[in-house]
């Protein structure tokens, strides 16, 4: 493994298990958590050997669990449609990579979207030193899942604070729980928990991004609090194996009442952490207006995010002509994945 020093940033170089039609990059670079301090973050970076790269595309990935599921560890599944036409920047977040020993603030969205933009930024100086071919102040956003609801935030924070500095020209969100409240709402009305560790990770990743000092013994089943500390805190299992070691949905077995009292304290205070990480609500739309062409993909029959995230979008930002809203009935959450990335891959060779 090679190690270079350029410009403030790691960039370290892969030897191993690379692909002939790309070069992976292990990308570290500075940025800010969730206090206003500087932290070293990491990402991966993949670059077209075979031909040019037709742009930059950056993908802010889904929900994992496993450090080794991380991007500067493992290629992630969305980058299968992209790799050979695209370089691409993949971020680990806070909590994955070099910070693996720190907890992820799951779904903070303004955090993990400044995460995001100064991985774009230094990956600018980065690709400048390779003399690519390529527009390095524009690029293209897509994420699913997790994935989309950060590539959403990362256009709002892109368009609002660094314009000057990064063009978006198209971004792709599927799947996204654009309003955190209201996923939480939908497992409190269905009485179900659709993925396993969702409560965890909603309630433990907010308390973490906003200080909210959150009594879990409160919230938290003695089981849930076993759960965590079992398979999560430790970064050691995958969202598969996690699955498989806790298959009761029963949202009783996962929240005590308190959890499910929205006039509970405790239960108030992590709302109030829910609707500062969500980009749209029941009744609430943000003053920015997207510029930048947005494609918004929800399947119907989507049993893990509720399409009322995308709903909820679509009434703030009906009769946008850059915005388009594409809802159907394309299977449940994994398997409508493969649907959204097929299609951005279709859209993106027409530009």
């Amino acid at each position: 493994m090679r190690r270079f020093l350029v410009l403030g940033f790691l960039l370290l170089t892969l030897s191993l298990g690379l692909m002939a039609e790309v070069r992976q990059e292990v990308l570290i670079y500075p940025s800010t958590d969730q206090h206003g301090d500087s932290i070293m973050l990491s990402g991966m970076v993949t670059i077209p050997t075979d031909k040019p790269a037709k742009g930059i595309l950056l993908i802010p990935h889904y929900t994992i669990l496993s450090n080794n599921e991380a991007p500067s560890n493992q290629l992630l599944y969305d980058a299968k449609f992209y790799k050979e036409d695209y370089v691409l920047l993949m971020p680990d977040y806070i909590g994955y990579g070099i910070t693996a020993d720190l907890p992820h603030p799951y779904l903070a969205g303004e955090l993990t979207a400044i995460n995001g933009i100064d991985m774009v930024l230094a990956a600018q100086t980065m690709l400048d030193t390779m003399q690519l071919d390529i527009p390095l102040d524009s690029i293209y956003i897509a994420g699913y899942s997790q994935g989309g609801f950060s590539a959403l935030w990362t256009l709002r924070v892109i368009e609002e604070s660094y314009a000057d500095r990064i063009h978006v020209k198209a971004c792709f969100a599927g799947a996204g729980p654009y309003d955190v409240a209201v996923t939480y709402d939908e497992t409190l009305a269905t009485k179900r928990v659709p993925m396993a560790a969702l409560i965890p990770l909603m309630v433990i990743g907010t308390d973490v991004a906003y200080d909210l000092h959150i009594d879990r013994s409160e919230i938290f089943t003695p089981a849930t609090e076993k759960l965590y500390q079992r398979y999560i805190e430790n970064k050691q299992f995958s969202v598969m194996q996690v699955y498989f070691n806790s298959l009761n949905h029963n949202l009783k077995r996962w929240l005590k009442p308190a959890g499910m009292d929205k006039t509970h304290p405790q239960t108030m205070r992590l709302y109030e952490g829910f609707q500062r990480s969500s980009i749209v609500g029941d009744s609430i739309c943000p003053s920015w207006t997207p510029k930048a062409p947005l494609y918004v993909f929800h399947s119907t029959q989507d049993e893990t995010v509720t399409i009322r995230c995308a709903e909820h979008l679509q009434r703030c930002y009906p009769d946008l002509p850059n915005v388009t809203y594409d809802f159907g009935p394309y299977g449940k959450h994994i398997q409508a994945s493969r649907i959204f990335h097929t299609r951005v891959r279709e859209m993106l060779s027409k530009e």
